[in-house]
């Protein structure tokens, strides 16, 4: 599972490290799939340099993986990457469409959907046909999709986006889909059914310790959790949001939502002033000196950030994502100033359960253990505490 010899890869679509499985971006959540139903047959398609395989392998060990890309020097490249740095990492793979590939018939216990044409969406996976041929080949199965576009904290279910435009389609033949977002991206999950919330996901495998870092094994322990508090994948019954400024059901947004990079860059500057009149009024219901909201100070100042951020986390605002979305975004760039935020995670995170449960386990924690999981900073000295914590809340359940 880890590497026979040194590696950091980082490119704009692949994070990779030879001293750990998970790096804090979303192929990470891949491994919720072996977490939520049998997973013995896995179809992957889209490989690129290999980011969801060992996610995947670190939650079900055993399971036989089938990767499909459309490049044929992709696959070259990757089979030749694992060969040198994960030689005991196994996986086929096969060059064909990934539009078309589950029609020939094969059945897969998991399927993992994470495709890209360049730095855009490719357009079948906006096409309920494809979606719909997707649902009568997998009956029965889980299907994972990294659906990207806006972040939490600027309402992505608004229209124009990808994400309502995803919910759109999938809410027919997937009545009861739901999502682990992170950040900019967001896994979705299908499943058929979701197990009674009294008895919930079977439990993390026991060896957890034995064959993997505290950091790695810490994400699988937090992907349980996150399954079990996963938020309903549809659009939300309300109308227009003080986020997005736009009403959620808009045909002409669905049917033409923003997918390029500067689409989405530009739709989320449209938005950004009204989640900032959000949290100012939030940060003056709590008390908190919403003057600084909009400047770097907000996040350099945890007396005000953080009830600010417990006042919209208590509402259920989508605004309340702001903040552990930045302070992760930033330490990907290099930028370690809001380590305060972490070490609030592993210093409250049992007290947070309580007062905050679902913010917590959907977006708080999730965005903390990805700051400690980043390869491109040092170590944090709040990490241990954090998994700890972790460790704590998944034994309580």
């Amino acid at each position: 599972m880890y590497g026979a010899s040194p590696l950091l890869l980082s490119t704009s679509a692949t994070l990779l490290a030879g001293d750990r499985v998970f790096v804090g971006n979303q192929p990470d959540d891949f491994a919720a799939g072996p977490l939520a139903g049998p997973a013995d047959e896995v179809c992957v398609l889209g490989l690129g340099y290999g980011g969801s395989l060992r996610p995947v392998l670190a939650a079900s060990p055993a399971s036989r993986v089938t990767a499909v890309d459309l490049d044929p020097g992709m696959v070259t490249v990757t089979r030749a990457l694992f060969h040198q740095h994960f030689p005991h990492v196994e996986f086929r793979t096969e060059v064909a469409d990934a539009a078309a590939f589950l029609d020939g018939g094969r059945r897969y216990d998991l399927v993992l959907i994470d495709v890209y044409a360049g730095e855009s969406y490719p357009s079948f996976v906006l096409d309920p046909a494809f979606w719909r041929r997707v649902r009568a080949a997998t009956a029965g199965s889980t299907v994972l999709l990294n659906a990207w576009g806006l972040p939490g904290h600027l309402d992505p279910f608004a229209a124009p986006s990808p994400q309502h435009t995803l919910a759109t389609i999938l809410a027919p033949l997937w009545p009861d889909a739901r999502y682990l977002p992170c950040r900019r991206n967001m896994t979705v999950v299908l499943r058929d059914a979701w197990p009674d919330p009294e008895t919930g996901f079977p439990p993390s495998p026991t060896d957890l310790d034995e064959r993997l870092t505290p950091t790695d094994a810490a994400v699988l322990r937090l992907q349980r959790l996150r399954l079990e508090r996963a938020e309903s994948f549809r659009l939300p019954d309300k109308g227009p949001t003080d986020v997005a400024g736009t009403p959620d059901a808009d045909p002409a947004g669905s049917a033409h939502p923003p997918t390029t990079p500067e689409q989405l860059d530009a739709e989320m500057a449209r938005r950004w002033p009204a989640m900032l009149d959000a949290v100012r009024a939030h940060a003056d219901a709590a008390g908190a000196d919403a003057s600084v909201v909009g400047t770097r100070a907000f996040y350099e100042r945890p007396d005000i950030a953080v009830p600010a951020t417990l006042e919209l986390a208590r509402r259920g605002h989508p605004a309340a994502a702001l903040l552990p979305n930045i302070a992760a975004s930033l330490t990907f760039a290099g930028d370690t100033s809001l380590g305060w935020y972490g070490e609030w995670m592993a210093d409250e995170a049992e007290k947070l359960a309580e007062e905050v449960p679902d913010w917590l386990v959907r977006t708080a924690l999730p965005q903390a253990l990805a700051m400690a999981a980043n390869p491109l900073v040092p170590a944090w000295p709040w990490a241990p505490r954090l998994l700890d914590r972790i460790r704590a809340l998944a034994a309580a359940r």
